[in-house]
């Protein structure tokens, strides 16, 4: 679900459309991005996560190659554990800006975040956990780059001709607020589980280029899951399903898939799995973690109708997510347990 297709950027300047957001294949390396109810959900003091995404290069532009690109920096953590007991209060905040191709759509957002996670029994086994999410957005297109129906000669396409829309040439400047809920329960050493809801764009904030427009952002749902089920008796072997939908206006996703996990010592991890976007594309991930920092790579293999275009390459995404003294595996506090996907 990408944010706009280089081919449908001039329906920003001549029909009110609905745009989507950013998206990551290893969405869960994002959780600021995914769901506010995940700040501060860390096994740890600190988290850092850092995403990058390089979507259908291979797709030509009037340019070069189409520069669909995402970048995301994040942190967060727990504070006041020794006040709260079972239950845990995290803060956090989030950046990413987006680039989308040939019209060089490109978005900032910054985001602060806040999450209380509320325990429901009186060994911190399960959580109820809800978390908000505030913070600013500034998008503008370099005209530039675009080309529109009125340059259209007998030659072909004139850049020189008046293109004949009314654009501002200004960036848009919205505030946006997200809210999220979670689910996380420890209901064995062996076995755990979470679900989560979030809501995005609260305020609908106005979303137009043109100086009349009265386009507006719609709301994004993201429903999202996962388990962790260790398989040998001394927790270093981990199989780890999970899914993600995610519903913006008549645009949806839905991820599903799969990643084992496996300690090799208490500094060095492997995992690798596959996932499946559905109508989309494959998507093959695999990573290591090396004390405490957890460095993943995925690769899309388009299976759309764009795959004529895209030769079937979709995107190349790398995610590193560092949490500062991590719980080594076998010692996971039910309290401190967080989602590892």
């Amino acid at each position: 679900m990408r944010k706009i297709y280089a081919v449908l950027l001039l329906a920003l300047f001549t029909i009110p459309v609905s745009a989507q957001d950013i998206h990551f294949s290893q969405y869960y390396a994002s959780p600021l991005t995914l769901n506010p109810a995940l700040t501060g959900m860390v096994n740890g003091v600190f988290r850092v996560s850092f995403d990058y995404r390089n979507q259908w290069f291979n797709i030509p532009t009037l340019n070069t190659i189409a520069p669909y690109q995402t970048y995301q920096a994040s942190f967060d953590m727990p504070i006041l554990r020794e006040r709260l007991g079972n239950d845990g209060l995290g803060i956090g905040g989030m950046f990413y800006t987006d680039k989308a191709g040939d019209g060089a759509l490109t978005t900032f957002s910054g985001m602060l975040s806040v999450a209380y996670h509320k325990s429901v029994d009186r060994f911190g086994k399960g959580h109820l956990s809800l978390g908000l999410q505030a913070g600013v957005v500034s998008e503008q297109v370099n005209i530039n780059n675009l080309v529109f129906e009125n340059q259209l000669d007998n030659f072909g396409f004139n850049t020189n001709l008046s293109n004949g829309e009314s654009y501002t040439g200004k960036a848009i400047i919205y505030p946006d607020v997200n809210i999220g809920g979670l689910w996380s329960h420890a209901v064995l050493e062996k076995f755990h589980y979470y679900f989560g809801f979030a809501m995005d764009h609260l305020s609908r904030p106005h979303l137009s280029f043109l100086e009349n427009g009265d386009n507006r952002l719609d709301y994004r749902y993201n429903m999202h899951g996962g388990a962790e089920i260790f398989l040998n008796g001394d927790n270093t072997l981990s199989l780890d399903p999970t899914f993600l939908f995610m519903l913006q206006s008549n645009a949806y996703q839905y991820n599903f898939g799969m990643a084992l996990n496996y300690w090799v010592n208490d500094n060095v991890a492997v995992f690798g799995g596959p996932w499946y976007r559905v109508n989309d594309a494959v998507i093959l991930a695999a990573g290591v973690e090396f004390y405490n920092t957890r460095v993943g790579v995925s690769y899309d293999i388009n299976n759309s109708d764009l795959r004529t275009a895209t030769q079937a390459q979709g995107a190349l995404e790398l995610s590193v997510v560092y949490v500062f003294k991590k719980e080594k595996t076998g010692r996971i506090q039910y309290t401190n347990y967080c989602p590892l996907f």
